[in-house]
């Protein structure tokens, strides 16, 4: 397999042996079988053409990856079944979820308060492009799918290099295995480790949903920053979910606070955005205290995170003017 480096083309090669290398290289990127910068690949077609030197290519590959920009959405849905009082019915409200997709256009979105597999494939037919991870074992005899934290991600842009879930529990690692209160539904973390299909670049992406009932916020956070910080020591991480937990409760004190390397500490973006806004077709718009709120956006790792943009959107819908769940989407404009 051919590897990446100033090794590939050593000075004194013949120019004709040069360029065939080079045109091996480039052959083998086109493969797959090695994934050097869109950089290096540039450098190189140059190369091909007679343009360049050697110490010119290699001087290519190590210059740094140009930031990647990211938008990310968290949304917990409202069950299907839940408050049809209130809120629309969840044919309905399945429309009102294609047209939030639509206009945020995000790359990545963390689900919370799906049940099974149905509703997540009804979300899909209103999401084009994206495709969807969820808990699914054969094995299990009461839940075979549960979709309690969903990921959905742009087939387009990223491919899955692993993935998996983990049970916000004292047995992390046991499928379905219930929290630390006796009321309370089993609550996961769904994660994926990915790779952007343009410039190869892999990061952590994971959603949740802590459950509502004490003392299962302050257990499950610990439990989430140890796992985290397993992934943020090696590649960039982002966290989104419904955390139940207010920035001045105990539990959110727990997700953020700073471990011993700085890289290992969940940033909210809120708190590193430029700007913030609420989108609305409401007048005049309604009010939103970001101190109440329970929906987060984290990011963690070592990398040059920045915040453009942080939304929430407070968008109603049909002739009643309803919003499409009881929890705001949010949605945050990264670059790392």
């Amino acid at each position: 397999m051919l590897t990446q480096g100033a090794a590939i083309l050593p000075r004194g090669i013949p120019m004709m042996q040069r360029h065939a290398a080079t045109l091996l290289l480039l052959l083998a990127v086109a493969c797959g079988s090695t994934r050097p910068s869109a950089d290096i690949i540039e450098t190189l077609a140059a190369d091909a053409a007679g343009e360049l030197s050697a110490d010119e290519i290699a001087r290519a590959d190590t210059q740094p990856a140009p930031a990647s920009n990211l938008r990310v959405m968290t949304f917990n849905v409202l069950c299907f079944f839940c408050n049809d009082i209130e809120y629309d019915p969840w044919e309905d409200r399945l429309v009102y979820f294609g047209d939030l997709f639509a206009r945020h256009q995000p790359d990545l979105i963390g689900l919370q308060e799906l049940l099974f597999e149905d509703e997540v494939k009804q979300i899909i037919e209103e999401a084009p492009g994206y495709s969807a991870l969820f808990f699914e074992d054969d094995v299990q005899e009461l839940f075979k799918d549960y979709a309690d934290a969903t990921i959905l991600y742009r087939t387009d842009r990223f491919e899955v290099v692993d993935n998996g879930f983990y049970w916000l529990s004292e047995t992390p690692d046991t499928p379905l295995a219930g929290g630390w209160a006796d009321t309370n539904l089993p609550r996961l973390v769904a994660w994926a480790h990915l790779r952007q299909s343009a410039d190869g670049r892999e990061f952590y992406f994971a959603t949740t949903h802590f459950d509502n009932n004490p003392p299962n916020q302050e257990m499950s956070a610990p439990l989430l920053v140890e796992r985290t910080a397993t992934w943020s020591a090696q590649m960039p991480v982002i966290v989104v979910g419904d955390f139940n937990s207010k920035p001045a409760s105990p539990a959110y004190a727990t997700l953020v606070t700073p471990a011993d390397s700085a890289h290992l500490t969940l940033q909210n973006t809120f708190d590193l955005a430029n700007d913030w806004h609420i989108e609305t077709n409401v007048e005049p718009p309604q009010a939103y205290d970001p101190a109440h709120r329970i929906d987060h956006i984290f990011v963690a790792g070592d990398a040059p995170w920045e915040v453009s943009d942080w939304v929430v959107d407070m968008r109603v819908y049909g002739p009643d003017d309803r919003y499409p769940s009881d929890h705001f989407a949010i949605v945050a404009e990264l670059r790392f």
